[in-house]
């Protein structure tokens, strides 16, 4: 989670290097290029993972409801509403009503409105996870399972080819959240490989080469294989970095990312609001020195949110649970 949240606001400088062509050139280029934003895919394949794990030590699905939306929901209501006020109300002077709309996800499906974007994506995933619970622990054994992530990502796949193919405009605003659901749901399924303690080094070396191998081919016009391939290639790379710190570990490093997992969340929140808003008032973060105040106001202010996480008790109360 640490790694992810970094590579996020890495990938958020070169694009705007991208949007404003400033030295979008070199590693930059390539970085767009070749990871992206892939690195949402990483969380949302270790979300599901924890998921497995969370449910299979506790099945109470109110519960599950009551502490995940309640982590999620209140950081993003503390930023995001004087956020989409400040923004819908003075900046762009649009009325309540549209801070309402883009607060609960409304103008995401008809505007695209992408601020947030992440947070409704996971709102979905807590909301459905207790039936795909249900889906992966019924699978008989390792092959039955499979076949089930399978299907699940083949419908998912032919969903938003369906919908590329009659509503363009609608594929164009749902798809950086859609075509990231069967990630979610590999994580999820191997959530119980993981807690069985079934070897699988050898597939993550598979789809690391043949992500690797497919990434020449980027980039393209299709956002389902770029957002499939470069994926793939994220999740396995992390997997292949865990192995790696699992033979030669390194504290301090370690401790630095754990340190930037525990507040991604938060962190996710803050940078994606400085950023907004330094790039409305006209200081694009594409150039260093801003992107350097964006990152140190970001982290100050995640602090400050996690702090407050735990001054209205919100870790301590469902720890135990």
């Amino acid at each position: 989670m640490g790694i992810s949240i970094l590579l996020i606001m890495l990938f958020h400088f070169t694009e705007d290097c991208q949007i404003y062509e400033y030295h979008y050139t070199g590693w930059i280029y390539l970085f767009r290029t070749y990871i992206g934003s892939s690195s949402v895919d990483a969380f949302l394949f270790f979300s599901g993972l924890g998921l497995y794990y969370s449910m299979k030590k506790n099945p109470d699905v109110g519960l599950f409801y009551r502490k995940r939306f309640t982590k999620l929901l209140i950081p993003y209501a503390i930023v995001a509403l004087p956020s989409y006020v400040v923004l819908d109300v003075f900046m762009e002077h649009r009325g309540a009503g549209e801070v309402c709309k883009d607060f609960v996800f409304l103008s995401f499906f008809t505007e695209g409105d992408r601020w947030y974007w992440y947070i409704g994506l996971m709102l979905f995933c807590y909301l459905i996870y207790p039936y795909i619970f249900q889906i992966v622990d019924s699978a008989r054994d390792a092959i039955d399972g499979e076949l089930r992530l399978i299907s699940l990502c083949s419908a998912i796949t032919v969903l938003a080819l369906v919908i590329e193919l009659f509503e363009r405009e609608t594929f164009s605003d749902i798809n950086i959240a859609l075509l990231r659901l069967p990630i979610f749901l590999a994580g999820c399924f191997y959530g119980r490989s993981s807690y069985e303690g079934r070897t699988s080094y050898w597939k993550w070396s598979i789809l690391f080469v043949l992500s690797c191998g497919l990434l020449v081919l980027l980039p393209t016009d299709s956002p389902i294989f770029s957002r499939y391939v470069m994926g793939i290639f994220n999740v396995s790379a992390c997997a292949g970095i865990a192995w790696i710190f699992s033979k030669v570990p390194c504290r301090l490093l370690l401790n630095i990312l754990q340190w930037f997992g525990e507040r991604s969340l938060e962190l996710y929140l803050t940078h994606v609001t400085t950023r907004k808003f330094m790039k409305r008032l006209g200081y694009p973060t594409c150039q260093i020195e801003n992107e350097l105040i964006m990152v140190g106001c970001a982290v100050v202010a995640a602090c400050l949110l996690h702090m407050a996480g735990d001054k209205m008790g919100i870790q301590r109360k469902y720890s135990k649970e």
